[in-house]
């Protein structure tokens, strides 16, 4: 049986999820919202996340797959991380990394 390919960094985040709602529970939860292959464990998605953004990751919840097919992933950030801040970051380098 062949094994199945590692997804890369880059495969496995595919963006943040920037909505009125998510920014809300950023404000609320201290978290953020990522679009995600549908194939990436939890694991494989805090070490990308610490990897491409230079973000500690305290807890990995899969919330659901889409009806468009995409996986949503909820990021709990520890309590020195300030989720707006990082939200903020990531909206600006959001194009660079999609690019």
């Amino acid at each position: 049986m062949p094994r199945r390919n590692k997804l890369d960094l880059y495969a496995t985040i595919k963006f943040p999820l920037t909505t009125k709602s998510t920014m809300n529970k950023t404000e609320d939860n201290n978290t953020l919202l990522f679009i995600v292959d549908v194939k990436a464990s939890k694991h494989q998605i805090k070490q990308a996340v610490k990897n491409l953004y230079d973000i500690v990751v305290a807890k990995v919840n899969n919330t659901l797959i889409r009806p468009d097919g995409q996986k949503t992933n909820v990021l709990w950030l520890p309590s020195d991380y300030d989720a707006q801040d990082v939200a903020n970051k990531l909206g600006s380098s959001k194009l660079s990394l999609a690019s």
